[in-house]
């Protein structure tokens, strides 16, 4: 199971966000011009968001310092990025150094419960066995859940960009740090292994969609962690996902590129995802140009018309969530098909 992990210290780390009225009183015209005018003009309408409304951006998030959960391998390094003896906490609460990673409070909680949900799933911690996939079939149940509660809020627009990002942060921790995934990545039920996945690829997409709404998306962005949560899914997506047909990794890093989020600023020791390796991701996007275009081209899109190649799998030029959660069915133990709702 994932190792405890330290949380070190918070701090409020997001600065106040500046608005406008977008709705001002147009100014009467005087009934002295000699300009003709409209009976009632139409008032300009509020602006409409598909995923949070604006005034969320006021919930602000705190975070906290996560220490990496393979911080002892690189203990002994010469010039380590941590705090001097006797510094306070509170500046390294927002930035990645080789303490660990900042986290929100929101993406915390999320990671602690599915730990949680986890640890009850294993037979092993409980000192019996019941059947040899029994743990791996239990992370699917977890990841399933935490897939349908971001289902839940990803379209409440009362519900904040950075609340709907913490959903990466917990994903993206908790498979850096567990020690275990070999119970799901090899059990029984494969299919439903690959499903998952895909769908937690789709979910990190989606989410930088949220962010993107409101400008949060960017370099200087006020979510302090974006560029290494990336990193995160993209170590998990070559190594312990290697086997599991993801293609969704390149349109992480093409995402981020669009985006001004240098990926390759981010590289570091405890996270292993490369230059190179996202040299040759940028490689892959790139030769994808043409299925981007011919996708965005078609009229009436459904999860369907990105299915090809091969293998006949998802090509990843086009996805959206709505209809990806009623096109991309979960395959439970008991074999029966069900959809997220």
């Amino acid at each position: 199971m994932p190792p405890k992990r330290k949380a070190m210290a918070e701090t409020s780390a997001n600065q106040p966000v500046s608005t406008t009225s977008r709705n001002a009183k147009a100014t009467k015209t005087s009934s002295k011009s000699t300009a003709p005018t409209s009976k009632g003009s139409a008032k300009p309408k509020p602006e409409t968001f598909k995923y949070s409304n604006a005034d969320t951006l006021s919930q602000k998030t705190k975070y906290i310092n996560l220490e990496w959960p393979n911080f002892a391998d690189f203990i002994k390094d010469k010039n380590q990025d941590v705090p001097k003896k006797g510094e306070l906490m509170d500046n390294w609460c927002d930035r990645v150094s080789d303490l660990g990673i900042p986290v929100s409070e929101e993406g915390a909680d999320l990671l602690q419960k599915l730990d949680s949900e986890v640890e009850k799933r294993n037979q092993d911690r409980l000192d019996m066995h019941i059947y040899n996939d029994w743990n791996g079939w239990g992370m699917s149940e977890c990841f399933e859940n935490y897939l349908k509660d971001f289902n839940r809020d990803i379209f409440k627009k009362t519900v904040s960009p950075f609340k709907k990002w913490a959903y990466v942060e917990g994903i993206a921790c908790f498979f850096k740090g567990a020690d275990d995934l070999v119970y799901w990545l090899n059990n029984e039920d494969g299919d439903s292994v690959k499903d998952i996945a895909a769908m937690l690829g789709l979910m990190v997409l989606t989410a930088y969609s949220a962010l993107s709404e409101h400008s949060l998306l960017k370099p200087d962005s006020e979510v302090k962690n974006i560029g290494i949560m990336s990193l995160m899914m993209l170590e998990f997506a070559k190594n312990d996902g290697q086997d599991l047909d993801i293609g969704w990794g390149c349109e992480i890093v093409r995402m981020c590129d669009e985006a001004g989020v240098d990926l390759d600023k981010e590289v570091r020791k405890q996270v292993a995802f490369s230059k190179k390796d996202l040299k040759g991701m940028r490689a892959a996007y790139r030769e994808k140009k043409d299925g981007y275009k011919a996708a965005a081209e078609t009229k009436g899109w459904k999860p369907e018309h990105d299915v090809g190649g091969k293998w006949d799998e998802k090509q990843w030029y086009r996805w959206d969530w709505k209809l990806e959660v009623s096109f991309l069915p979960i395959v439970f133990r008991n074999k029966l098909m069900i959809r997220i709702v």
